[in-house]
């Protein structure tokens, strides 16, 4: 006998039993993928965008980089017109010359100074203790003879020529004491010339000083890359005059990481250190993993330019977001390269 075919409401039950089922398997996965689980997708990449510019006014010779290219650190970027900076090179390096040889002139005459005053006062005081000895000795035999001529023992004509011999020593004597002050204004000849002497001397660090700074100036017209990364918005191009400070091509650093704007409620189970999941929305089907580095110190209302002022009485709770710095794990060059600053992403972070 035939079987009979299923009644109506027996597909019925079937069709809604499996409903349920799936309704329950679905439930399921979402719990399972979600439970434990923080996630946002107000999330962008980031990196560090650095600002090629001039330090020094000057005309571009040479550009040795294209938009886009990759770039190591160290490498030249930009190229200066440097013939302005080395002929101030070498016009210091003259004056350094110059002002060496005044040094050693300046010496030279402070050593010679230095010996005659030196040989001066010697002499001087030589001569001073001849002429007083000769001072008193002579007044020793004048006096002699004065005695004798008042005992008759000798003729005026002696004492005479004894007094004309005392007075010739006095003046021998007057005239050393002149010498040796004449040695005296020597020493100050060689203070005079020692401070000439000083004074070269710092002229001397003052261009050395200039002599530096010329050099430093001739690195700067060579303008490298601070570090590694791909050039955009080159703006720089031979010929075009700068100014310091002007923007020539921006520098964005190969290492990128992720800016996840998390919920208040949900900074309760955020700490650094904690694994992360990052999908990309330009790269769809590609999970990146990387780990919580750091929270912001703020919410991102205290950093906008206008902070809201809730005491104002215009007041509306808003839920505040939390910036949280997210970094990759083993990036290969090729993957960096394609995950560039202020693409979209999804962050998922599992609670401990």
């Amino acid at each position: 006998m035939a079987e009979a075919p299923p009644s109506g409401s027996s597909r019925r039950s079937w069709f809604t039993g499996a409903v349920i089922l799936a309704t329950a398997l679905g439930a399921g996965g979402w719990v399972l993928l979600h439970w434990g689980v923080e996630e946002t997708d107000n999330a962008q990449l980031q990196a560090h965008i650095t600002e090629i510019s001039s330090r020094i006014p000057g005309t571009i010779a040479r550009v040795a980089v294209e938009d886009n290219q990759l770039v190591k650190a160290g490498e030249l970027l930009v190229a200066l017109d440097d013939r302005d900076a080395k002929s101030r090179l070498r016009q210091a390096q003259a004056d350094l010359q110059e002002a060496q040889r005044q040094a050693e002139a300046g010496q030279a005459q402070v050593n010679s100074s230095v010996s005659q005053a030196r040989a001066a006062g010697s002499q001087a005081d030589a001569d001073q203790q001849a002429a007083r000895a000769e001072a008193v000795r002579s007044k020793a035999e004048l006096n002699r003879l004065e005695f004798l001529l008042r005992q008759g023992g000798v003729s005026r004509q002696e004492v005479e020529r004894a007094r004309s011999t005392n007075q010739q020593a006095l003046s021998q004597l007057t005239h050393s004491q002149a010498s040796r002050s004449q040695s005296q204004a020597s020493h100050s000849q060689v203070n005079a010339d020692q401070k000439k002497a000083a004074a070269a001397g710092a002229r001397i660090d003052q261009i050395r000083a200039a002599l530096a700074q010329a050099q430093l100036q001739l690195t700067y017209t060579r303008i490298s890359a601070p570090q590694a990364g791909r050039i955009g918005a080159r703006s720089a191009e031979p010929g075009r005059q700068l100014q310091p400070g002007q923007p020539l091509m921006l520098l964005v650093a190969a290492q990128p990481w992720v800016e996840a704007n998390f919920k208040e409620t949900q900074l309760a189970s955020l700490y650094p250190g904690q694994p992360a999941e990052i999908r990309i929305d330009a790269l769809p089907g590609q999970l990146f993993h990387g780990q919580v580095r750091s929270l912001a110190p703020a919410s991102g209302a205290r950093f906008a330019l206008l902070p809201p002022d809730n005491a104002t009485g215009n007041f509306t709770k808003v839920v505040q977001r939390v910036t949280a710095r997210i970094s990759f794990d083993d990036l290969s060059p090729q993957q960096a390269q394609r995950l560039v600053p202020g693409l979209s992403a999804n962050v998922r972070v599992r609670r401990r």
